[in-house]
């Protein structure tokens, strides 16, 4: 079975207040292509269909008519909420698009059910795993477990959930787990969470939303039963661990710090157990993302414009020593009309002082940001009982 994987759409997105639906339309129209030419039999969307919980009208239409350019081709689909999603919105009417072959995460409510389709290699079985957090898994499974009236232990009856979920791995062990995996049988998950291998960093990018401390990731050994990963969440195409395991990252840039990927989707063929090649098919898009830097004179000069398009996106970095009068909308009117961001590196503000960088602070837990800055603006620590607090609405807030 062929598929083609492709994750983090987030339509409807506004990149420096630029609306990218245009760009959207554009990428959407060339994975059709992709899909014409591939002959595929089927496209995987690993998560984050939509930037917003509620998407505008005109997103929500946009993925309407890519569901139909695919089910038009006879193409299944096989789609999960990510971060950004409304799981509850996204699963809606999921039944019905079964029966034109879109299969749609439902919302979370415990084990996962596979879809198991069949190809010339027999039954093949794919396990649509939406973005959740460990208090849902948590508190979902201790439901079930103290609702089962064949626990009937003094654990199971006293409300305690019998297996420990303090991580983010533990919290999808243990729903693998209770998905009854048939490790000797294909299966291909589709997940949208922050994977990593052995501790080690995958490549980040400044469009994605990532939890302070890094202490949302999922270790690539939960997924030892599945012959393929399928993953959204980061925007970079890459592997994880092992080549069966990967990002097929966004199909357009949503940030400068992305302007050097190379976008691709993923193509998957999937023969017997164990047989699984991979194949990256490049995006082109309809406007690059592009840094340039240089004084004010040489940036506007003709011979310099001349080499570049008009049509792309730029971050222009002005190095004159003193600001430019009006610099935004003069660089607009002479060339860069599609200009995001502007800023200046010379001796002025490279003499401003950084407090911290946003990189160190990702590097702590919540509640050591929390106290720092009550400790900063009170003079004083915060108390066990006030830490105690504080660390219940964090959890509070990550599950809400």
């Amino acid at each position: 079975m062929k598929f083609i994987h492709l994750a983090d759409l987030h339509l409807g997105k506004r990149v420096n207040g630029f609306p990218m639906l245009e760009d959207q339309a554009y990428i959407l129209k060339q994975i059709l292509t992709i899909v014409d030419e591939e002959k595929a039999d089927a496209v995987i969307i690993a998560g984050d269909i939509y930037d917003k919980p509620i998407p505008p009208a005109e997103a929500v239409n946009l993925f309407d008519d890519f569901l139909v350019g695919l089910t038009k081709r006879h193409v299944q689909v096989f789609a999960i909420s990510g971060n950004h999603d409304s799981a509850e919105r996204i699963s809606y009417a999921g039944r019905i698009l079964r029966e034109s072959g879109v299969h749609i995460s439902p919302r979370f409510q415990g084990a996962i059910k596979p879809v198991t389709v069949r190809d010339a290699y027999g039954p093949l079985n794919i396990y649509l795993i939406p973005y959740i957090h460990p208090s849902l898994v948590k508190h979902t499974l201790s439901d079930a477990e103290s609702s089962d009236p064949a626990a009937g232990n003094e654990e199971a009856d006293s409300g305690v959930f019998p297996e420990k979920i303090a991580t983010w791995t533990d919290a999808m062990r243990s729903l693998i787990s209770r998905s009854d995996v048939d490790p000797t049988a294909r299966n291909l998950a589709v997940a949208h969470q922050f994977v990593t291998y052995a501790g080690t960093q995958p490549e980040l990018s400044d469009s994605e939303e990532r939890h302070i401390g890094g202490l949302d990731n999922v270790d690539t050994s939960v997924f030892e039963a599945f012959d393929y990963v399928a993953l959204g969440h980061l925007h970079g195409p890459q592997r994880v661990g092992r080549d069966t395991i990967r990002y097929a990252g966004s199909p357009l840039p949503y940030s400068f710090s992305e302007e050097h990927q190379k976008k691709s989707v993923a193509v998957i063929e999937m023969k017997e157990k164990g047989d699984v090649s991979i194949r990256l098919i490049p995006l082109q898009p309809k406007r690059a993302m592009r840094t340039v830097r240089g004084l004010f004179a040489e940036l506007t000069n003709r011979a310099y414009t001349a080499r570049l398009d008009p049509e792309d996106y730029y971050h222009v970095i002005l190095t004159d020593e003193e600001d430019v009068p009006n610099a935004l909308a003069r660089l607009r009117t002479c060339f860069y009309k599609n200009l995001m961001i502007i800023d200046y590196d010379n001796a002025r503000t490279n003499a401003e002082s950084v407090i911290e960088s946003e990189a160190d602070e990702r590097k702590k837990e919540p509640i050591e940001v929390l106290s720092e800055l009550y400790e900063k603006q009170n003079g004083r620590p915060m108390t066990e009982l006030q830490s105690s607090v504080a660390e219940k609405l964090i959890d509070a807030i990550w599950e809400g």
